[in-house]
C-alpha cells in the first residue's frame, strides 16, 4: 500500500487512465446539501485566497495498465466530474467565457474523455449501469436527451445553474479552486498482499455510511475480477436485491437464520454472513443458494406463494405483522417447490401458521418465543418426518407439542383471550385482520374490509359508545360503569360502519333503525346486531357466544394423525418460563450463537458464568460484594463454593434449576444481555 499527498486533478489526469466504479459500490447518491457544501467550499477557496483545500482520501488499485478500480472516494470523483462537465458545457455554449479559449478542450481531453481510444465509449469515468448512461448523456447530448430522474442529472443541473446563473466564480476561478483540492492518494498493491476487502472494512468500520447490505454486497463482489463481478452481479446479486426490495438486510438475516438455526444480531449481520461463507468453497455457491431463498422471500412479500386461497393467507399474515415467521416460511417454500408438494398441502401449512400466530396473539403469549420456534421449525419437521408422512401433519404435531410460553393455545384459552382482549387498543393492521376474518370468513362473496379501512371508508364503531348518554346509562342499568369497563373495547362491543359520526352516542334503537343503520348495513356482522331490541350486558353475552363459535370455526385448532417414533428434543430460551426444565434433560446450550454440549444443568451454569466473567469480570466482582445475590461471594465461605477467579466464588449446590434460571436472568439484566441470547436444547426424561 502506498499513500501520498496529491492534488485531485493530478490523480485524475493521464492520457490513457480509465476509472472504474465496481458493481459492488452503491449507486451515486450525493444529496443537494452535499453538493451545496462542496460548491460553497470552492467559492470560499477563491474568495479567501486559499491555496489548498483537503478533499479526503481516494483508495484505488490498478487492475491493468489503463484501468484504476476505485475502492473509496467514487462519490466525490463523480461529483467533481459533474462540475467539470457543467463548466465545459457552459463554456461551449458561450454562456461563460474563460480567459483562455482553449480551457473547455483542455478540461474535456484531460479529465473527461479519451478521444483517441478505439472503444466506442470514450468517457474516462465509468459509473455503473443507470448512473453510467445518465453520466454519458451529459457529455454528448442536448438537454432534451438528459435522464432527468437520475441523481447524476439532478446534481449536474444544480452545478450548471450555479455556474451560469449565480456566476459566483468565473470559469478560470472555478478551475483554480478545483485544482486546489488535495487528497491522500492510497494506492493498493494486491500483488504484494494488500487485501482490498479488509481495507474497505477498516475504512467503513464505524458503520455510519454503509448499511449491512452495502457491506455484504462489497464483500461478495469486491475481490472478483471486474468481468466476473459483472457476471455475478447480473446473474445473482441484482436479482437477489430485486427480490428483497428495500429489505436486503432483513432478507440476509432470515437467510442466515435458516442456514444456521440461530438469529444473527441485527447490528452484526455482515460479520455473521462473512463467517458463514467460510463453509463454502466459493462465493458463487452462496449466491446460487441465496437467489433460491430470495425468490421465496419475494413470494411471501408479494403474496404469491401458492394457489389463490394460500395467497390470501400470505396477505393476511402481513396484517399480523409477524415477520418472525419468515425464516420458516422461506425454508418451507423452497422445500415445497423442490419436493413438488401439492398446492393443498402448502395451503394446510400456511393455514396452520396463521392460526398458531393469531391464537398466540389473542392470548398475549410472548412473541420472543417465536424467534426460536421459527428459526428451527422446518428442520425439526424434516427431522421427524418419515417418507410417508404429510409435512402438514408433522408440523401440526410439533406446534401442538409446544409448552408454556411456546404453546399453541387450545380452544378454551384462545376463546377466553379472544373475547376479553381489548381489541380496540390493538395495532391498526391487527384490527384490520380481525374484522376482515370475522366479516368474510371462508365466504366467496367478500367485502373488501382491509381496503375500506385503509381508506377510512369503514371505521370501528363502539355499539355501546365510549361516552354514555343518560339514555344509555338507563338502558344498561345501575351497574352501567362496571358493564362499560368490562365490555367497551372488547370484540363483543365492536363492529364496523361507514357512518360512525352519524351514529355518535345515539341510543341503540336509533343506531339500528336510522338511515344506513345496522338494519340497512351491507356488512354481515351488522345483520346479527340488528336483530336485537336493546344492547345491554345480556346482548353482549349473546354476541360473545356467537363470536366464540365463529372464531373457533375460522381459527380452528388443527388436527393431526402423526405419531412420532421418538419424541424430539426442544430448543427454548432463557426468556421463557422458569418451568422449562420440568421433565426434560439438558443436552446443550447456545450462548451468543456458540453451541456447547453439556450433560447437566449445573455444567451449563458453570460454563455460562465463566463466559460472563470473561466478558466483564468487574460486574461479577461487584455482584459478589453486594448482599443481593447469595450465590456469589468474594471469599470461599464454605466447601460448597467453586472458585471462578481470585477473590470470586460461586455456590452451585442447593441451587435447583428454577434458581439457576432466576440467577441467570438477574445476571443477564446486570450485563444488559438479551435473554434470548441463551438457549437450551432439551430432551424428555424417559420414565
Amino acid at each position: 500500500m502506498k499513500g501520498t499527498a496529491s492534488h485531485l486533478l493530478e490523480f485524475l489526469e493521464g492520457a490513457r487512465k480509465r476509472f472504474i466504479i465496481p458493481v459492488y459500490q452503491r449507486n451515486y447518491d450525493w444529496k443537494r446539501e452535499n453538493c451545496k457544501q462542496l460548491f460553497d467550499d470552492l467559492v470560499s477557496v477563491v474568495k479567501e485566497g486559499k491555496n489548498t483545500h483537503f478533499f479526503g482520501s481516494i483508495v484505488s488499485y490498478a487492475h491493468s495498465r489503463d484501468e484504476v478500480i476505485l475502492i473509496d472516494g467514487q462519490q466525490r470523483i463523480t461529483t467533481i466530474s459533474l462540475i467539470l462537465i457543467a463548466m465545459i458545457n457552459a463554456m461551449k455554449k458561450g454562456i461563460c467565457v474563460p480567459g483562455d479559449s482553449r480551457l473547455p478542450e483542455i478540461l474535456e481531453d484531460t479529465y473527461i474523455i479519451d478521444k483517441y481510444r478505439r472503444d466506442e465509449r470514450k468517457v474516462r469515468l465509468k459509473p455503473f449501469r443507470d448512473d453510467c448512461t445518465a453520466f454519458d448523456r451529459l457529455i454528448y447530448n442536448e438537454e432534451t436527451e438528459y435522464i432527468q430522474d437520475s441523481k447524476v442529472t439532478v446534481n449536474y443541473n444544480y452545478f450548471y445553474d450555479r455556474i451560469v446563473q449565480i456566476k459566483e466564480l468565473t470559469p478560470d476561478e472555478l478551475y483554480r479552486a478545483i485544482d486546489s483540492l488535495e487528497i491522500i492518494d492510497i494506492e493498493l498493491e494486491p500483488q504484494h498482499g494488500d487485501n482490498p476487502q479488509l481495507i474497505f472494512e477498516s475504512l467503513n468500520s464505524t458503520g455510519l455510511d454503509l448499511t449491512e447490505a452495502d457491506k455484504i454486497r462489497n464483500f461478495v463482489l469486491m475481490n472478483l475480477p471486474p468481468d466476473i463481478q459483472e457476471q455475478f452481479y447480473d446473474r445473482y446479486w441484482n436479482k437477489i436485491e430485486k427480490c428483497s426490495g428495500n429489505e436486503l438486510d432483513g432478507f440476509v438475516r432470515n437467510y442466515l437464520t435458516i442456514k444456521q438455526g440461530t438469529i444473527p444480531n441485527q447490528r452484526k449481520i455482515y460479520f455473521a454472513f462473512k463467517e458463514f461463507t467460510k463453509r463454502y468453497d466459493g462465493i458463487e455457491g452462496v449466491l446460487q443458494e441465496m437467489l433460491v431463498y430470495a425468490d421465496a422471500y419475494h413470494g411471501i412479500k408479494t403474496f404469491q406463494v401458492g394457489a389463490k386461497d394460500t395467497n390470501e393467507i400470505a396477505r393476511r399474515l402481513d396484517l399480523l405483522e409477524m415477520t418472525v415467521a419468515y425464516p420458516f416460511l422461506m425454508a418451507f417454500l423452497v422445500y415445497a417447490r423442490e419436493a413438488g408438494l401439492p398446492l393443498a398441502e402448502i395451503y394446510k401449512v400456511f393455514s396452520c401458521i396463521e392460526t398458531f400466530i393469531f391464537r398466540r396473539l389473542m392470548c398475549d403469549l410472548p412473541t420472543n418465543a417465536l424467534n426460536k420456534i421459527f428459526a428451527t421449525l422446518h428442520d425439526t419437521v424434516l427431522k421427524n418426518k418419515k417418507e410417508t408422512d404429510n409435512y402438514s401433519s408433522v408440523l401440526i404435531y410439533i406446534l401442538e407439542s409446544k409448552k408454556l410460553s411456546s404453546a399453541f393455545p387450545k380452544d378454551e384459552e384462545f376463546i377466553n383471550g379472544f373475547t376479553t382482549k381489548k381489541v380496540y387498543s390493538m395495532r391498526t393492521k391487527n384490527k384490520m385482520y380481525i374484522f376482515e376474518r370475522l366479516e368474510n370468513g371462508s365466504s366467496k362473496e367478500k367485502n373488501d374490509v382491509v381496503e375500506n379501512m385503509e381508506e377510512g371508508i369503514l371505521t370501528i364503531e363502539h355499539i355501546m359508545p365510549q361516552t354514555l348518554s343518560n339514555a344509555w346509562k338507563r338502558e344498561l342499568g345501575t351497574e352501567w360503569e362496571t358493564i362499560q369497563e368490562k365490555w367497551l373495547h372488547t370484540i363483543s362491543n365492536l363492529t364496523l360502519t361507514g357512518y360512525n359520526i352519524k351514529y355518535s352516542n345515539r341510543p341503540f334503537a336509533e343506531k339500528r333503525d336510522m338511515e344506513n343503520g345496522f338494519k340497512q348495513s351491507g356488512l354481515r356482522m351488522n345483520h346479527y346486531i340488528a336483530q336485537f331490541d336493546k344492547w345491554s350486558e345480556e346482548e353482549l353475552e349473546q354476541r360473545k357466544q356467537e363470536l366464540s363459535c365463529l372464531a373457533k370455526a375460522i381459527w380452528s385448532y388443527p388436527e393431526t394423525d402423526f405419531v412420532p417414533e421418538v419424541q424430539d428434543d426442544d430448543v427454548v430460551s432463557l426468556s421463557e418460563d422458569n418451568g422449562i426444565s420440568t421433565g426434560r434433560k439438558i443436552l446443550y446450550y447456545i450462548f451468543q450463537e456458540e453451541r456447547e454440549d453439556v450433560g447437566e444443568w449445573s455444567e451449563m451454569m458453570w460454563a455460562v458464568i465463566n463466559r460472563l466473567f470473561a466478558l466483564n469480570p468487574i460486574l461479577l466482582y461487584e455482584e459478589a460484594k453486594s448482599n443481593r445475590n447469595v450465590w456469589f461471594s468474594t471469599t470461599e465461605a464454605s466447601r460448597h463454593y467453586k472458585k471462578i477467579a481470585e477473590g470470586l466464588y460461586y455456590r452451585p449446590s442447593r441451587s435447583n434449576t428454577w434458581n439457576k434460571m432466576a440467577i441467570l436472568k438477574n445476571l443477564f439484566r446486570l450485563y444488559q444481555i438479551d435473554e434470548d441470547d441463551l438457549q437450551f436444547g432439551l430432551k424428555p426424561i424417559r420414565q
